[in-house]
């Protein structure tokens, strides 16, 4: 059994250490075996946040603006696992992963493409502060869309975290063993759900119709609603 787990880099920095993290959460996934990766880094992709101008919504259709963010969104529809990473800015999860998923408001409203997917964050730090906000912000913009959070983690890329004089570690996120550890732990484990889920799917289970429900507790789908004044009923 194949499993396709796809990593996205929210971070302005090309190669830097964000990049660094989650493609050694992708290699870790790939030494489970029949494990497919895909690569993303946002900082080479122009994405406009979302402008509320209900196109989406009232059309039920992808967003009207041509950047690439919709072709983005098809490879995480295609996708089996997740791993999404973000640095740590001001105690802050780097707002390009909000961005991305701002323009997503069709598969929130109407399509759940990315239900059920497990997924995994990671950040990085140059102090080693506010990490855990920046993992729960991670967190909670990803369950927005009924995905399941499997696992975390964190690393430091300055000395300075570790009481030692303000310098960059000669490899950066590298550098840091617990960090490498909790990285390679997310992708085994969104790995791991990933071919459990692919399983039981392959296996004939199905969930009951009338009990599938979005995390507000609304069904799936929209048969008998129209959009009228503004909102759908």
């Amino acid at each position: 059994m194949t499993v396709k787990i796809l990593g996205i880099s929210g971070t302005p920095v090309q190669g830097g250490n964000c990049d660094k993290l989650v493609q050694l959460a992708l290699e870790s996934a790939e030494e489970v075996g029949d494990v497919q990766t895909e690569f993303i880094a946002l900082a080479e992709k122009e994405i406009a946040p979302c402008q509320h101008c209900q196109y989406c919504i009232e059309n039920k259709t992808d967003c009207k603006v041509q950047d690439d963010a919709n072709p983005i969104f098809e490879v995480m529809k295609a996708a089996d696992g997740l791993i999404v990473g973000a640095p740590t800015w001001n105690w802050n999860a780097a707002p390009h992963m909000q961005t991305l998923m701002s323009r997503a408001r069709k598969i929130l409203f109407f399509t759940h493409d990315f239900r059920n997917k497990p997924f995994g964050v990671l950040t990085l730090g140059w102090f080693g502060r506010g990490n855990e906000y920046s993992k729960l912000q991670l967190k909670i913009l990803l369950e927005a869309f009924s995905m399941i959070p499997v696992a975390e983690g964190e690393a430091t890329s300055s000395a300075a975290a570790f009481r030692q004089k303000a310098r960059y570690m000669e490899h950066g996120v590298l550098d840091d063993p617990l960090g490498v550890r909790l990285a390679k732990n997310v992708g085994y484990r969104v790995t791991e759900m990933a071919k459990l889920i692919e399983h039981s799917i392959e296996s004939g289970f199905s969930f009951p119709p009338e009990y599938q429900a979005d995390r507000k507790g609304d069904t799936l789908k929209f048969k008998k609603k129209e959009f009228k004044d503004g909102v759908w009923r």
